[in-house]
């Protein structure tokens, strides 16, 4: 079969003259389909194994799985990226800081190193116990959850351009229960995965293998993501997303939900990149908008078509919110269906307890979107779970993610 399309050669000059000019993507800004120099994994869980119905089979709550490959550009051929090459990383647990004065507004971290290899796997877990013989050792993070960080180094820890960082994660068990509580109870083995956010190095043009500059005191203590020489590449401030509105009420009768429905939770895990790792941190603001299915009637005069909703959230570091918590009526039964899309805009820092250390203004923002169906007991609805990357708007907001000195 051929499709043929036919112009006629008159209108051409016509028709691009009436075309807008269309934005350019800003080359300072990082592409997550691509390998990085920088890798983000977005939430862990730091919680007891698993342990499996049928095979009866102990897994861990979270596994970590990073990669490396030659960045583009090399091959396993060239002196720059050879096979069994030996890769070094440095890592991050960060945490989600505290309200709680007492805490300083805090966002504890701990760092270590792994070596991986060109075109090799590693897994890891979160709870500092390995997978398997074949796992580095990793110290577990001091929080149950938050996010890692990971960058490439030389062996004198000064990151260096490896645009050749891949990964994943696998969440096990999603058992719902507060921030930092270990050892909540196992209600469900669901099981889901996200694909990790990779950051490139700023400039195109630097050979594979040199050093980033970065800045701070002492050289190297900042992980610039700005675009800008010596760094690496930026991200955004703004995201978009599918939800599914909570339904944490059975119905219609005798706990059973209606048909081709299911009682589910919908939660938001937002991050940022400004963090300034053990030290006191301003908390981040960011607006949402939520809005509602199109119904099929496509019209203004229908009062559900893209019925709205405002909110507004805070978190220290990192977060992770129910919807019907940011908002009582966000939920299938106030907003009339089922699901919707949620813009999240607007993030940003204020001066705040005399913080002295961290920087007010707009920062990065970074987010899934997580849904648990099916319920096994309230408060937890964790039959069955699934993940979304969310969208961005290809907006640049430059920032520095400052690294404590441990040494």
């Amino acid at each position: 079969m051929k499709f043929v399309i036919k112009w006629g050669l008159l209108l051409i000059p016509a028709l691009a003259l009436a075309m807008p000019a269309f934005a350019q993507r800003s080359p300072t800004l990082s592409d997550s389909q691509e390998p990085g120099s920088l890798i983000i994994f977005p939430k862990f869980i730091n919680d007891v194994p698993v342990t499996t119905g049928g095979d009866n089979a102990v897994l861990p709550r979270t596994e970590i799985e990073i990669g490396v490959v030659c960045p583009p550009g090399t091959t396993p051929t060239t002196t720059v990226c050879f096979e069994h090459q030996t890769i070094k990383i440095k890592f991050h647990w960060v945490c989600p800081g505290s309200d709680d004065v007492a805490t300083k507004l805090i966002c504890p971290e701990i760092d270590f190193e792994i070596f991986a290899s060109v075109n090799g796997k590693l897994a890891f877990s979160a709870d500092g116990t390995p997978i398997n013989s074949n796992s580095p050792r990793v110290p577990a993070p001091p929080c149950r959850n938050g996010y890692l960080i990971g960058w490439v180094v030389d062996n004198a820890d000064r990151p260096i351009k490896w645009d050749g960082l891949i990964g994943d994660a696998v969440l096990r068990g999603p058992a719902l229960v507060p921030n930092n509580v270990v050892g909540g109870p196992l209600v469900s083995t669901a099981v889901e995965a996200y694909t990790a956010i990779t950051v490139q190095a700023a400039e195109d043009a630097l050979p594979t293998g040199a050093l980033l500059t970065g800045t701070g005191t002492p050289p190297g203590s900042e992980l610039p993501l700005d675009g800008l020489v010596g760094g690496y590449k930026a991200v955004t401030g703004k995201l978009f997303g599918d939800v599914k509105y909570d339904n944490v009420t059975a119905r219609p009768v005798a706990g059973v939900p209606a048909p081709g429905n299911a009682l589910s939770s919908t939660w938001l895990v937002l991050l940022t990149l400004d963090v300034d790792s053990g030290f006191p941190n301003l908390p981040t603001f960011v607006d949402l908008d939520f809005y509602n299915e199109s119904l099929n009637t496509v019209s203004t005069s229908n009062p559900n078509f893209e019925f709205h909703i405002s909110a507004h959230h805070h978190f220290i570091c990192w977060d992770q919110v129910q919807l019907s918590a940011l908002d009582a009526n966000l939920t299938q039964a106030f907003m009339g269906t089922r699901k919707g899309v949620v813009i999240v805009s607007n993030a940003h820092k204020v001066d705040f307890g005399g913080i002295t250390n961290d920087e007010p203004g707009l920062v990065t923002l970074i987010g899934l979107v997580q849904v648990f169906e099916g319920v096994t007991g309230p408060p937890a609805f964790a039959e069955r779970s699934y993940i979304f990357n969310m969208y961005n708007d290809s907006v640049p907001v430059p920032t520095e993610f400052e690294i404590t000195d441990d040494d």
